[in-house]
């Protein structure tokens, strides 16, 4: 049986204007792996309520290491479970086989320079083992992405990278609900290499579509929109104003808070450089580029969407090389205006893991690759510093909403509303998946199509600009 962890709630102030970003270096911090050019992630894996840790990458030896949280930031290597240590790939945790638990996929080189890519299946205790007879191309300098592509109720995956041989690859595969996973014929998807993949629901019509940036195999950068009928079949849109880019990153989120996502893309161009660039969609899945938006271009890094003010709209976070070295956290003003909010260590051929460690309710940052402080390429752990005290007791005294049942399994209530309400559901890294407005003093919400784990609930009342965010465990 699953233990049943009771989440505590916490309310947060929301008040006019924009909020303070600060995010300062825990000194000294926990102890991580170096990952010099290598992936990190977050996932709960023995279901207690908050983010675990895997990194990889290389520094001094090319390790591969899975820290376990004991919920207020302090993380401890996880002893049980070998991972082959790799670089240069990507980590990312997925329930593939249903059964309530975070298994994880991690390709990249060892230090011998083979490719690789492994599935490891968590055994409901926190342990891992490796999954037999995968049919994955063994990889490095890719990405991949989990979704649901066929509506089934499972996760499949679309994997790119330099394979074996060199060449680039991009594949899909699809799952039987067990784990096993078999590959798709005939996709319309070239190629590539050095690049990022990411699902997103273009028109939201509850389909995974999908975008696609790297390197083909005839050297020409490509960046490419597909659109999935629902089935997994996925026609090429045409005449998009993506620029092709490599070695960069792709964020999708709601920079907008228009309901529908919009897509961050970032990387090297063939004929302007590093770029940064948001394109905004118009709920059809027609997209065009921001022109008040004005971000660095970077690329051998990350670039991603989180709320790290919880003001109710995403952020972003850039880390990376372009005109100089950077990692910057940029505050959404509104009407795609970003402005510099908070400048951490700089570092290159980077990756990091967004999320809450400490239980706060702010988004946390882990840091890794080569940086021009010591040590230079030493994984370094930024703590949102949050609000004071004194904005956290103003709030209190509000009237508190109830969230029931929690944990749930798919399907829960809301009670407590007076007046119009918006209510938002956005995971740890404050993505948002539904928003919805409301009048009625309750309501049932359903999150089952959402993969287990941990999820806020934003209630924003519209008449007094405030609200309250709790956290929601899916099983």
């Amino acid at each position: 049986m699953k233990k049943v962890i009771i989440l505590f709630i916490a309310l947060l102030y929301w008040g006019q204007g924009t909020a303070q970003i600060n995010l300062e270096q825990a000194m000294p911090g926990p102890v991580f792996q170096d990952a010099d050019v290598g992936s990190m992630a977050f996932g709960d894996i023995d279901n207690d309520g908050d983010n675990d840790l895997m990194v990889t990458g290389k520094g001094g030896p090319v390790l591969s290491t899975l820290y376990i949280n004991d919920g207020a930031g302090n993380f401890t290597e996880a002893t049980g479970a070998a991972f082959l240590g790799v670089f240069s790939g990507t980590v990312g945790f997925e329930d593939v086989n249903n059964d309530g638990f975070l298994d994880l996929l991690i390709t990249g080189s060892t230090t011998g320079g083979i490719r690789t890519v492994n599935l490891y299946l968590n055994t409901g205790t926190g342990g891992f083992t490796l999954s037999q007879n995968t049919p994955f191309e063994p990889s490095s300098g890719g990405d991949f992405a989990f979704a649901d592509v066929d509506n089934d109720g499972d996760k499949d995956v679309i994997m790119t990278g330099y394979d074996v041989n060199g060449n680039g690859f991009s594949t899909l595969y699809l799952n039987d609900g067990t784990g096993a996973f078999a590959e798709v014929t005939g996709t319309p998807f070239q190629g590539l290499k050095n690049g990022s993949v990411e699902f997103i629901d273009i028109e939201n019509d509850g389909d995974e579509d999908v975008i696609l940036a790297g390197l083909n195999n005839n050297d020409v950068l490509s960046t490419a929109l597909f659109t999935n009928d629902g089935s997994g079949n996925f026609t090429l849109v045409p005449n998009t104003p993506f620029p092709g880019c490599d070695g960069g990153d792709i964020a999708i989120g709601d920079s907008d808070n228009d309901g529908d996502l919009d897509i961050l893309l970032n990387g090297g161009t063939s004929n302007i450089g590093e770029i940064t660039n948001l394109y905004i969609n118009d709920g059809t899945g027609s997209f065009s580029l921001s022109a008040n938006t004005v971000l660095p271009g970077t690329t051998v890094g990350v670039s991603e969407f989180a709320d790290f003010d919880n003001d109710g709209d995403l952020d972003v976070i850039i880390i990376g090389a372009g005109d100089g070295v950077i990692s910057n956290i940029y505050e959404n003003q509104g009407a795609n205006t970003f402005v510099l909010a908070d400048e951490l260590v700089a570092a290159y051929l980077a990756s990091a893991a967004i999320g809450d460690i400490d239980g706060d309710n702010y988004i946390d940052v882990i840091i890794a690759g080569t940086s021009f402080s010591s040590p230079t390429r030493g994984t370094k752990t930024y703590m949102n510093q949050g609000m004071s005290t004194s904005e956290v007791n103003l709030f209190l005294e509000e009237n508190q909403i109830t969230i029931f049942p929690n944990p749930t399994q798919g399907s829960f209530k809301i009670e407590g509303l007076t007046g119009a309400y918006t209510i938002q559901i956005l995971d740890m890294t404050g993505a948002m998946y539904q928003v919805l407005n409301t009048s009625s003093s309750s309501i049932t919400l359903d999150i089952t199509d959402l993969p287990a784990g941990m999820y806020l609930i934003r209630a924003e009342s519209k008449a007094n600009d405030r609200g309250s965010v709790q956290k929601i465990l899916k099983q």
